[in-house]
């Protein structure tokens, strides 16, 4: 059967990628060998190889064992939830470490929290989002539901480690692909900038990808910004320079300093965009993220950005557009890849 496989410290980000396009294929199960993960997929087209090759990952021909796993998880639910509450919750679940993180009722939540831990044994606890993501930080409440209390998890992600409070900082380990395909893109000796940085994934990232590049991550949340500065000791990184503070306020001392600039600010990052130019080089590169309606993704905020720089004398070169997830029936959040000139 086909199966994909990646180097060991590119597979979070392979992970993430065939789930977000719903390649993976559940049934079968995970090979882990000494320098490779091999990955079960349903389906892959030229499209998603190209992709894949860019974080080092190939098509194999190859056998993988039935997943006993995840029929014991689906079992497990059914025995918890009953035929029509299983036909009706999300069943899927994020993990960030040993802490697993569901999107239900609480009723629902501690059912799922019962088959979550007796099929993964990893998973020291379960909580559940108890709000929407809101507010100037971009936080949600959360609370807690089975296992050890806390929120304080340590993550590893493409060969880095980020230790966290998840309710105090925005963080999503679905944009592992994201993250990797942008450290991809990266040149070395580049200088770049993250803006709205949070606890260091992109910029660490990057930083031990790229040593010979120079990486400010400005962060406006203090507790971010405290366990930004803590993952940069973590990861034992000399390249990458925490800054706290608004990026309107802070991007004043690096005017024209950037070769690269990443804006990971899809709700309002359109009101930084001026701050991202004056730190601009000529020819520098911006990763631009923003939600847009999903039946047409790029026309409004292409001309957007194009008007933008104009006011500003400049214009963008717009070298790539995807969609990085889907975030509602109507919704998606998409990346524009342009350069100022």
């Amino acid at each position: 059967m086909i199966g994909i496989r990646s180097r060991k410290k590119d597979a979070e980000a392979t992970r993430a990628y065939l789930k977000a396009h719903k390649l993976m294929d559940n049934q079968h199960i995970v090979v882990r060998g000494s320098s490779f993960i091999y990955f079960p997929v349903t389906r892959i087209d030229d499209k998603a190889l190209r992709r894949l090759k860019e974080l080092g990952a190939t098509k194999v021909e190859m056998q993988f064992k039935a997943s006993e796993k995840r029929s014991g998880y689906r079992e497990a639910l059914l025995k918890e939830l009953g035929k029509p509450d299983y036909d009706n919750t999300i069943k899927s679940y994020d993990l960030v470490g040993d802490t697993a993180i569901v999107d239900a009722d609480r009723k629902s939540a501690v059912k799922l929290a019962k088959a979550i831990m007796s099929v993964n044994r990893n998973v020291k606890r379960v909580i559940r989002k108890a709000g929407a993501v809101t507010g100037r930080y971009r936080t949600r409440e959360f609370s807690h539901v089975a296992g050890e209390r806390g929120y304080v998890v340590r993550y590893r992600e493409n060969g880095i480690t980020l230790e966290l409070d998840i309710r105090k900082s925005f963080f999503s380990p679905r944009l592992a692909y994201e993250r990797k395909r942008i450290s991809g893109l990266v040149r070395d000796k580049e200088n770049v900038i993250v803006m709205f940085a949070g606890v260091g994934p992109y910029a660490i990232l990057i930083a031990k990808e790229h040593p010979g590049c120079k990486v400010i991550a400005m962060e406006l949340n203090r507790n971010a910004y405290n366990y930004l500065v803590e993952n940069v000791r973590l990861n034992r990184l000399s390249n990458v320079i925490p800054v706290l503070g608004d990026v309107r306020k802070t991007s004043t001392g690096y005017r024209q300093f950037a070769d690269r600039i990443v804006m990971p600010l899809p709700k309002d990052g359109y009101g930084f965009v001026g701050a991202a130019v004056s730190m601009a080089k000529p020819h520098c590169t911006i990763h631009y993220y923003a939600f847009a309606n999903s039946k047409d993704p790029y026309s409004h905020n292409t001309r957007s950005i194009g008007r933008l720089l104009a006011k500003f004398g400049k214009k963008a070169r717009f070298i790539g557009m995807r969609i990085v997830r889907t975030y509602s029936s109507t919704e998606v959040e998409i990346a524009l890849d342009f350069v100022v000139s």
